[in-house]
């Protein structure tokens, strides 16, 4: 008995391990590959029952109802860009009003921030200046390989973005036989059960993080807003969107703006500045395994695992690859 009992684990603990390494390298390899696809039958499925009520409400016919409800769906779509691009030039064209301003106010900290570390150092001012001029130099180098890199990244996702758009409307025209066809496998079903599966745990997860950025904002902008920051608002609600992208986060940001002000001699502003940091940091420390635990039904910890182990693995997308593929783990290995 002891011996069968002992198999029995092992064949799990096998199991386990195959199914993971099937996991991994699927979401490393393959997921980059499918994801237009996948985004593509999650565009259709979302606009099948408008296309369907359309048809039974309206004079068109199946062909019709569905172009109608594509072109709503890229009429909300272009509504969503134009705004942010309208927002973005509203912002810069802000910026560029105030340009000079701005620039006497950058010139004035550069001044006063040489004078506090020549004062701290005891470097002279054209050692300092040497050193900072060479650091310029490799940051204009290392922005110029960036932007290189980040171009042929944008022009890879535009194309991403492009098929998907076109798969969603050839999936839409031929939704139905496509579902028919799922059905009749006994991998489509179960792809199609994992699905269902995945959507509602990825609901889930995306509403979580929605209201921890949404926490992290507001405090961002009270923050701001009480150190009689102009900009209050739009420069919290930036720095909370970015404190839910990978590696960003509102260290980015305040950690430089508390190091500026203690050269400026402006300690309240420092101190407010990490205060906030580190406030932003506990919330969603303390949130994100809670919220998105309870949220999948799994112990916080497994989910903080999941993301750090994530982004170990996959890099910056870990932090919803981790989980992700941990769900789909989960899904397998039960219904083996």
């Amino acid at each position: 008995m002891k011996t069968k009992m002992t198999w029995e684990k092992g064949n799990l603990i096998v199991k386990l391990l195959i199914v993971t390494a099937a996991v991994y390298f699927g979401m490393k390899f393959i997921f980059p590959i499918v994801l237009p696809f996948l985004i593509a039958f999650v565009i259709a499925r979302l606009l099948f029952p408008l296309s369907k009520r359309l048809e039974q409400k309206t004079f068109l016919n199946k062909a019709g109802a569905r172009s109608v409800a594509y072109v709503l769906f890229l009429a909300v779509v272009g509504l969503a860009a134009a705004g942010v691009i309208y927002l973005c030039y509203w912002m810069g064209n802000s910026c560029l009003t105030h340009f000079e301003g701005f620039m006497e106010q950058a010139n004035q900290i550069y001044v006063t921030c040489c004078d506090k570390i020549q004062d701290i150092s005891g470097y002279g001012m054209d050692e300092i200046e040497t050193t900072l001029t060479r650091g310029k130099e490799g940051f204009t180098d290392s922005a110029i390989g960036y932007s290189k890199d980040a171009g042929w990244y944008m022009a890879g996702l535009l194309a991403k973005v492009f098929v998907a758009f076109i798969a969603a409307f050839l999936t839409l025209n031929d939704y139905e036989g496509i579902i028919r066809g799922l059905n009749k496998t006994t991998a489509g079903k179960y792809a199609m059960q994992m699905m269902h599966h995945l959507k509602l745990a990825s609901g889930e997860y995306i509403k979580a993080q929605l209201m921890i950025m949404a926490i992290v904002t507001a405090v961002c902008i009270l923050g701001l807003f009480l150190l009689g920051n102009p900009y209050a608002f739009w420069a919290g609600l930036a720095i909370g969107i970015c404190d839910a992208l990978p590696f960003i986060g509102t260290g980015t940001v305040f950690v430089p703006w508390a190091l500026i002000a203690i050269l400026l001699g402006n300690y309240k502003n420092a101190a407010v500045y990490l205060v906030i940091y580190v406030l932003c940091s506990f919330i969603r420390q303390l949130l994100e395994p809670k919220l998105v635990g309870n949220k999948l039904g799994v112990p916080p910890l497994a989910v903080l695992m999941s993301i750090y182990i994530g982004v170990q693995v996959y890099g910056g997308a870990g932090v919803l690859l981790g989980p992700l593929s941990a769900l789909v783990i989960v899904q397998v290995y039960r219904n083996m």
